[in-house]
């Protein structure tokens, strides 16, 4: 797959491939080489897994449609981007999914929709090159226009890193927006169109995140490139340099014992006028080295385990023709979820809004997207801001207007940040099955399900609504970083899933497998013993991934009701600390080999 992948990259003419062939084809699905290249159009072709099986019964082709994705640089969306979106969103069943990586998703959208959606959101300068593909994707950072004057900061670096690192060619703009530039990034010169990607572009997906100090909501240490500015006085103090660390990454492959997770590590410090040059340079390192035979293997992280810090520093410093800074401490993490109200530098107000999992739409309950849409329209709501764990931040709220827009929610059957218990408000998920190709088992649908058995069993314990940080995945490719949770479920098979314990609060520390293989049902149950421990043992203020950490995950596998017995499925699976060696036999999509 690795090689055939490389091939169809260079061999695409700069992402051109047979898409435009494809679009004027009758048929409802892509074929061939263009299932690879739409990716990097922000494209994923999926189908109703639902249904799968039975259209298949009955020799019918696979109900088709498309996955569109929205870059959104640091989660900013004017009024106007929002509504061009939610429009949009009449192409995909008037839904909009706000992502962990502060981006938007359409799904259900169907193959001859995909170009009117494309060019009706490029119209208003949001896009979908890049948030795709083998490419820097969509720059993270924190959304928050605290009191501190952060965006003064983070807003010039995200906007910089976006502009030098979006792909250069004109396929995008050519295939979906009728050859017209709607984006603010230059194509360049037909004969070096690629000036930074080259003909087949990075061998897999490079991910940035900017995280303001002490504040990691962006979980820095996930990327690629982390990049935290360096302050004097505190985090309100002049800007003096980025630390920058690398290669962290949360995919891994149950079929492969050499894929894992990777917390990004230090690897020094510039200025602020080398920034953005230091972070290309390391772009550099991973095109010219990164593994291109094995796109399991082809993170940057593996470059940066296998070869170490020092070489990548060494490698980067020979390319730049100068040394960079020993890396600095910076300050200890929290990961508030930025809920509720906060009062901005410009005297305006934000409220941050829980978005169970980041679904925006409306039903009869409940009209989200009625209500966000009246928000904008009349001005009450000036931008909107996506959180990383697929929250929305209501921004630029007059003082006055402050009870008309609580007002406008409540009447839309919106519930505020105090109207859910903190688990709720904390938990993100994936969106798995029906329609990615790569899920193992459920996630989004499931979440309300599991949350109100962990809420239960955290009241049996005696200390209901805790605060504790829930992250569910249909599969190991982590999306929705379930690795460093405090509480991580991953889905394994249709029907079962890995519980990991143990991440911190701010997300720089590794959570660790307490049981393979369980029901999706017996969750709660396997959880008990440990939130009645942490109720009566924890120390005052002790987060329940703090308890578990110091406790040892070996003493904490050892308070956890005995397994259910299965049938046997081989080797118990690396970082299983009890009872699993009797469970599901993995029934791994065969997609999932292109994901880690």
């Amino acid at each position: 797959m690795s090689g055939d992948v490389e091939a169809i990259k260079e061999a695409s003419r700069h992402l051109r491939g047979s898409i435009a062939e494809d679009l004027a084809a009758g048929e409802d699905a892509f074929v061939g080489d263009s299932t690879i290249l739409l990716k990097f159009h922000g494209i994923y072709q999926q189908d109703d897994r639902d249904i799968r099986r039975e259209r298949t019964s009955k020799k019918l082709p696979l109900d088709y449609s498309c996955m569109v994705r929205a870059s959104v640089p640091g989660g900013l969306l004017k009024a106007d981007q929002w509504l061009a979106l939610d429009r949009a969103s009449e192409l995909a069943g008037g839904r909009l999914r706000l992502t962990t990586r502060q981006g938007v998703q359409f799904h259900t959208v169907r193959k001859g929709s995909v170009r009117p959606l494309i060019s009706s959101i490029n119209d208003h300068l949001v896009t979908t090159i890049a948030a795709c593909g083998d490419v820097v994707r969509n720059t993270m950072a924190c959304p928050m226009p605290h009191h501190d004057g952060r965006q003064a900061i983070l807003r010039p670096t995200i906007d910089a890193l976006v502009a030098r690192f979006r792909p250069r060619t004109r396929a995008y703009w050519d295939l979906w927006v009728d050859g017209e530039h709607a984006v603010t990034v230059a194509p360049g010169p037909a004969e070096n169109p690629e000036p930074l990607y080259g003909d087949t572009y990075l061998p897999r997906k490079f991910k940035i995140g900017i995280a303001w100090p002490g504040d990691n909501c962006v979980s820095v240490h996930s990327h690629d490139v982390g990049l935290v500015p360096l302050l004097t006085e505190g985090t309100s103090g002049e800007l003096t340099g980025w630390m920058i660390f690398v290669g962290g990454g949360m995919g891994k492959n149950y079929q492969r014992e050499d894929t894992f997770p990777r917390l990004a590590t230090p690897l020094g410090w510039v200025t602020p006028e080398d920034l953005a040059e230091t972070v290309e340079t390391i772009i550099t390192v991973q095109r010219d080295h990164g593994e291109r035979g094995d796109r399991q293997r082809a993170r940057f992280k593996y470059l940066v385990h296998t070869r170490g810090e020092d070489w990548v520093r060494a490698e980067v410093e020979a390319r730049m023709g100068r040394p960079l800074g020993d890396p600095l401490p910076v300050p200890e993490w929290d990961a508030p979820d930025h809920l509720g109200w906060t009062k901005a530098d410009d005297e305006s107000w934000v409220l941050g809004i829980p978005i169970p999992s980041g679904t925006v739409e409306d039903s009869e309950q409940l009209k989200l997207r009625s209500a966000i849409r009246l928000l904008l329209s009349e001005g009450l709501v000036a931008e909107i801001r996506i959180t990383p764990r697929q929250a929305m931040l209501l921004s630029r709220i007059a003082p006055d207007d402050r009870d008309i827009v609580v007002s406008v929610l409540r009447d839309h059957g919106v519930q505020l940040a105090d109207d859910v218990s903190l688990l709720r408000r904390l938990a993100v998920a994936c969106p798995a099955l029906p329609t990615c190709g790569l899920a193992l088992a459920e996630s989004e649908r499931v979440l309300p399900d599991v949350i109100e058995g962990i809420d239960k069993a955290l009241a049996q314990a005696g200390i209901p609504g805790a605060p504790i940080r829930l992250n569910m995945t249909g599969c190991p490719n982590g999306c929705a970083r379930p690795y460093t949770a405090e509480i991580g479920i991953v889905g394994r098979t249709k029907s079962t899933y890995d519980i990991y314990l143990g991440g911190s609060v701010g997300e720089d520390r590794m959570a660790s497998m307490v049981r393979s293989g369980v029901k999706l049902n017996e969750i709660p149950e396997v959880l008990q013993p440990v939130l009645d421990r942490y109720a009566t043992e924890a120390e005052t203020g002790e987060s329940l991934g703090d308890f578990v950490h110091r406790s040892g995950v070996v003493e904490v596998g050892t308070w956890l009701p005995a397994p259910t017995i299965r049938r046997r499925a081989g080797a118990t699976p690396t970082g299983s600390t009890q009872g699993s060696a009797t469970q599901d036999v993995p029934a791994q999509d065969s997609s999932t080999l292109e994901s880690a």
